[in-house]
């Protein structure tokens, strides 16, 4: 009986300790891609963002075959029309959140992420025919207004097409973060043989969109762009082993820690405040999106 009860309770705290890694990466993972956005809202003054995203995308390249090659780490040769779609998607993402970052507020941009909780739930119902609960309905709507009060398209100079790439990026995100999940399911997979798929299909992205329309950098831009690399790629680590550890709900709670570094950077390195209806329209967004994932996790 008591031999039981000490290994009962040795595995249930390992499972806690192991939770509270997962949520310690998805911290992180928030910080080091509010770090991230500064950067590219600064280097997009001068380079253009397909430029951003192939030097960031080649150089996390190298550094993840060194660390792979450091640290004796294989890649699985599993599942790789997954691996290659969800670098194809999550190269998107990144593309599209680089663009609104580089013409609206830090803080609105990173609200607008958030609608990922929204989009999940809008394809489950209309790909995957789940029906929606009754309960959804009403942060359904909430959310929508709240989208609304940020974008606040009655208003010609507020409204922009950066903000409705913000939003595709959350579309895109949704789906990211259900293939990161399955991924992980199924097992066998590293998190940096993960994010390498998606740093080799942005490079594409990249080459794609720079087609002339590139420039040497300066000295400073390297900085920058080796700055974007540094954040991005740990940012994707850490995200990606949060995850893994970390059950799906949770980490999204946490991940919401983002808007806040957004907002805060943004004041800081470029005097962004936020609109009060900004700020409203962000709490319904966030605390809408934060229910439909609990419901989510529960029914």
């Amino acid at each position: 009986m008591e031999i039981s009860f000490i290994i009962s309770y040795f595995f249930r705290e390992r499972r806690c300790a192991i939770m509270n890694r997962g949520l310690v990466f998805a911290m992180l993972s928030s910080l080091m891609f509010s770090f991230m956005n500064v950067l590219v809202k600064e280097a997009s003054h001068t380079l253009g963002t397909g430029e951003i995203i192939f030097v960031r995308s080649v150089i996390s390249i190298f550094m993840i075959l060194l660390i792979m090659r450091i640290g004796k780490i294989k890649f699985s040769h599993k599942d790789r029309g997954t691996l290659i779609f969800r670098g194809v998607v999550g190269g998107m993402s990144m593309c599209l959140i680089f663009l609104a970052v580089s013409g609206m507020h830090l803080g609105d941009a990173s609200i607008l992420q958030q609608l990922s909780a929204f989009f999940v739930l809008i394809i489950s119902a209309i790909y995957l025919k789940e029906k929606l609960p009754s309960h959804t309905i009403m942060p359904l709507i909430i959310i929508v207004l709240g989208t609304c009060l940020i974008l606040r398209p009655w208003e010609y100079n507020s409204f922009s097409v950066y903000a409705l790439f913000a939003i595709a990026s959350a579309f895109t995100g949704a789906v990211v973060y259900t293939t990161i999940h399955k991924l992980f399911e199924n097992g066998g997979h590293t998190s940096w043989e993960v994010i390498f798929y998606l740093f080799l299909c942005s490079v594409f992205i990249g080459l794609a969109m720079m087609y002339n329309n590139h420039h040497m950098p300066t000295r400073y831009e390297w900085f920058l762009l080796l700055g974007i690399a540094l954040t991005s790629l740990f940012g994707q680590n850490f995200m990606t082993q949060a995850y893994e550890f970390a059950n799906q709900v949770l980490v999204s709670f946490v991940m919401y820690l983002g808007v806040f570094f957004n907002a805060l950077w943004g004041y800081v390195f470029f005097g962004e405040i936020m609109h009060t209806l900004s700020v409203i329209g962000g709490v319904l967004v966030i605390g809408s999106s934060i229910y439909l994932s609990h419901k989510k996790a529960h029914k």
